[in-house]
């Protein structure tokens, strides 16, 4: 089965570029049956709807639909934010560098990092 379930023509592009779906997925069972199985592989909605191309609410609603008990994603320790701070602060490495020593994405870093009161550095133009 492919594992994609929208195809490229399937997708609009908003006035500032984003390619969202021209509509809602309409899943057919053996579809579903293929993102249950997915989804206890990787074990992430959102990670899950972008390997498939489906908003992670048709992901969820399906889930949920079968019976699948759907996993909170992880919340970062204590001493994973202490470790992330020291590394930002002291060691100056940067979220992508830090995402890796701590298992969460550079996303989630800098968002940790502000919720702690983190004061961040300036972003630096990609050459």
């Amino acid at each position: 089965m492919d594992v994609r379930l929208r195809a490229e023509s399937e997708h609009r592009v908003t006035e500032v570029g984003r390619r969202v779906p021209a509509s809602a997925a309409q899943l057919r069972p053996e579809q579903v049956d293929e993102l249950v199985r997915l989804y206890g592989e990787i074990k992430s909605v959102k990670g899950l709807a972008r390997h498939l191309g489906v908003h992670h609410h048709t992901v969820r609603k399906h889930l949920i639909g079968r019976g699948v008990e759907i996993e909170q994603p992880r919340q970062m320790s204590e001493e994973e934010l202490a470790l992330a701070t020291h590394l930002y602060i002291d060691e100056q490495l940067t979220a992508a560098q830090i995402a890796p020593k701590v298992g969460f994405t550079a996303s989630t870093i800098v968002k940790a990092l502000n919720r702690a009161g983190v004061k961040m550095r300036p972003q630096v133009a990609r050459g």
